[in-house]
């Protein structure tokens, strides 16, 4: 899409019968929505005041002066004139004024230190700036300076908007913020976004009741804040749901009590919806009552145009009409359309801005400037000189330089650490390309570096935009092999030490949902780590005990089996049952052998017996014939 990332728009309190925008450039244009002419076109001086960052509509009532123009787009009926406040990119506050086409005054004071991130008026003579500075700065139109300030931090102020029934402000960041004017306290905060504040809107009920309506970055969803000046991190009042990001956010509540809302998307579409302002409910989603796409009338193919801004009608003749404008910043087209709420989707076939206004090339328009209109330049083919696109002066240049003055050059200055380790260790850009292309082969090469003073070198380099990618990568790790959960957790154990104040920055349900997969991770292997210690006993046992029975020295015979059992035979019996049965194998005749030599051994002790034997027989027979 065509427009920048901070979208500077804004309708004319008059109707809006003017719209003024601030496109890439900072060329500040307002068209006429009735006649969809360019009325005025201003290019700020950037050197003196920077480019336009926020812009707010101002209508003073006055007398015009006497040499004023005759607009009624200027004035209306009751002499209000109409002014434009801008924020500039260097924290001032300048007026254009739609009389003289041009910056009418410089407002001074202490200004913002940075740029103005939004700007509102209360229609009582005083505006209110939010900035990068996170102060908030009041401007008294009468007296044309600051007046007052107060610190609104730590975070970044994106969007502010005024409340006059509570006289209140209320500040968007990631957190919505209401502060009371007069004591310039904190009364309320509101808690639900996860990204940053990009538009804001508010709304009275017909009872007095106030809602702030904001949307966010990467955000699909409008909340409904409502402000009763009490309580802190409170929910929305109602929740309501998008196709797209929202570019723009306009709402009104009727005679009757109902509640329009209009939101454009990214993607171009208008989405509307009807509510009820006294009973809303948070219980669940609001789709929109009907869409509104805008598309091209081509013969040939059917492209869409894209919707830059939207407006509800305030008139009682056209209660139910919308105005929106479509196209592109420098080309748009405005147009009045009564939705058919019976269908979901109205299809509204246009012709293209672009072939309207390359209709009308050559006719000059009624307040159009010569300056939208492109130009193509007369070329005589015969009087064209072609020049080679090489440098032909760069060989002469090359050689002049001596051999010594490019050795200095290639010399690595100023790239040594303290500790003396060279800045090229860094990977820095390597991982930034591997995130941003999302290169699975060459994270993988980046995060298995092993080097600690790399990995820390690598991540004190890192731009914070890189953190919450590189988490992502680091929990997918974590769930994969042991060596890639090694290297995850000492990327991460650094990435926690080096960028803390990043991750702590987020609020507790953002870095819980971050960090989600990690802890998750972190516990399973936790609970699995006392059933593994288990296993790792046993086996450890197991292997003890088989180390103990290889050194047992009764295996020293090579036997496969060692039983203690008492009823089987001892070694030694074995033994000689094992001698008994060789012996019966030799030969019974064979002199010498060891059988005989025993059965002669036993035969000798028989013969003694017998012997003894009869002597002692013989004594008893001489005792008894004594």
């Amino acid at each position: 899409m065509s427009l920048g990332k901070k979208h500077v728009l804004g309708f004319s309190p008059n109707g809006g019968q003017l719209f003024a925008s601030v496109d890439e450039q900072a060329v500040l244009r307002i068209w006429n929505t009735e006649t969809n002419t360019l009325y005025q076109e201003y290019t700020p001086n950037l050197q003196t005041s920077g480019s336009c960052t926020a812009l707010t509509w101002v209508s003073v009532s006055s007398p015009r002066p006497k040499k004023s123009r005759k607009s009624i787009q200027s004035q209306d009926a009751g002499g209000d004139q109409l002014y434009i406040a801008l924020g500039t990119f260097k924290g001032s506050v300048v007026i254009y004024s739609l009389a003289e086409g041009k910056i009418s005054r410089t407002f001074s004071g202490d200004s913002h230190d940075g740029a103005v991130t939004s700007i509102t008026y209360d229609n009582a003579g005083q505006l209110y700036t939010v900035g990068a500075d996170c102060r908030v700065v009041v401007w008294s139109w009468t007296e044309e300076r600051s007046i007052a300030e107060w610190q609104v931090g730590p975070e970044k102020p994106q969007n502010i908007v005024y409340l006059q029934k509570s006289g209140t402000l209320a500040i968007g960041s990631r957190q919505l913020k209401v502060y009371d004017i007069k004591t310039k306290e904190l009364v309320e905060t509101f808690t639900g976004h996860s990204g940053e504040i990009n538009t804001i809107s508010s709304v009275a009920s017909t009872d007095g009741t106030e809602f702030v309506l904001t949307t966010a970055k990467m955000e699909r969803v409008i909340c409904f804040w409502k402000i009763d000046k009490k309580g802190k991190n409170k929910a929305s009042a109602c929740t309501l749901l998008m196709e797209d990001l929202a570019y723009c956010l306009t709402s009104e509540v009727r005679d009757d009590g109902q509640l329009r809302v209009a939101s454009v998307t990214r993607n171009g579409i208008i989405h509307i919806y009807l509510l009820n302002v006294n009973s809303l409910s948070a219980e669940k989603f609001v789709k929109p009552k009907v869409s509104l796409q805008i598309v091209s009338d081509g013969t040939e193919t059917v492209e869409p145009l894209l919707a830059v801004a939207a407006h509800f009608v305030i008139d009682s003749n056209r209660s139910h009409e919308i105005l929106f404008g479509y196209g592109s910043r420098q080309q748009l087209q405005f147009e009045r359309f009564t939705p058919n709420y019976g269908e979901k989707l109205n299809v509204i076939v246009r012709a293209d801005p672009k072939k309207l206004y390359a209709k009308k090339k050559g006719k000059e328009l009624p307040g159009y400037q010569a300056a939208t209109k492109v130009q193509k330049p007369i070329v005589n083919q015969k009087t064209v000189e072609y020049n080679s696109a090489l440098p032909i002066s760069q060989k002469k240049v090359q050689n002049e330089v001596p051999m010594e003055a490019r050795l200095e050059h290639l010399k690595i200055q100023g790239t040594k650490l303290s500790g003396g380790k060279l800045l090229t260790q860094s990977k820095t850009q390597l991982l930034m390309q591997a995130l941003h292309s999302k290169d699975q082969a060459m994270i993988q090469a980046v995060l298995s570096t092993e080097d600690p003073d790399t990995i820390q070198l690598t991540l004190d380099r890192l731009p914070l935009d890189y953190v919450n990618p590189l988490v992502n990568e680091l929990s997918i790790l974590l769930q994969g092999k042991h060596a890639s959960v090694r290297s995850a957790l000492r990327w991460l154990h650094a990435l926690a030490s080096t960028h803390t104040s990043v991750l702590m920055s987020e609020d507790k349900e953002a870095l819980r949902e971050k960090l989600g997969v990690c802890l998750g991770v972190a516990e399973q292997r936790m609970h699995c780590l006392s059933e593994a210690l288990r296993i790792t006993g046993r086996v450890n046992l197991i292997i003890n005990q088989m180390k103990r029975n290889a050194d047992n020295h009764l295996n020293n015979n090579k036997a496969l089996f060692v039983d203690d059992d008492p009823d089987e035979p001892t070694p030694a019996a074995e033994d000689t049952l094992l001698a008994e049965n060789n012996w019966s194998d030799l030969e019974e005749d064979q002199p010498g052998s060891p059988k005989n030599i025993l059965e002669d051994a036993l035969v000798a002790d028989d013969d003694l017996a017998t012997d003894d034997g009869n002597a002692d027989a013989d004594t008893d027979s001489d005792v008894s014939m004594d």
